[in-house]
This record gives structure tokens, C-alpha cells and sequence, in this order.
């Protein structure tokens, strides 16, 4: 029978993958809007300079989801030992 630990680092690893996608898709979505020229520039902020953090949220958003199924990978493996 599963322990509450064991649920914690099932929950973690949903959590994250979760949070991974909601940022990635964000990130693309707007991404997809400056290349179609609909997106609301902020004031005195370069589209370039917007581009590049919305670049970096789906890098993040990557990196978020890998360290999800990795911690998702690690919880099965304590599963199993048990």
C-alpha cells in the first residue's frame, strides 16, 4: 500500500509536468501572435527583446516537464523497491 510520501512525490512530479505545459503553451502562444503581428507590445519594450523572453519561458517550460517525468521516474522506481 502506497505511503503519503510516496503520494507527495507523485503529486511533485504532476505538479511540475503540469506547470511545464501551462508555461511552454503560454510562451508559444505568444510567440505565435508576434509572428502573426497580433500581439500588444508593451511601451518601450522591443519586439526582439520580447521574443527572446518569451523564447526562454518554453525553454523553461522544457526543462520543467523533464524534471517532472524525471521525478515521475524516480517515484515509480521507490514504488517498485517497496
Amino acid at each position: 500500500m502506497p505511503r503519503l510520501t510516496d503520494r507527495i512525490w507523485d503529486a511533485a512530479a504532476l505538479v511540475l509536468v503540469m506547470c511545464g505545459i501551462g508555461l511552454f503553451v503560454f510562451a508559444r502562444r505568444a510567440l505565435t501572435s508576434i509572428g502573426g503581428g497580433t500581439y500588444q507590445m508593451p511601451d518601450g519594450v522591443a519586439a526582439v527583446a520580447q521574443t527572446d523572453r518569451h523564447v526562454a519561458q518554453s525553454r523553461l517550460g522544457l526543462f520543467i516537464i523533464v524534471l517532472g517525468v524525471l521525478l515521475g521516474v524516480v517515484a515509480a522506481v521507490r514504488h517498485k523497491l517497496r
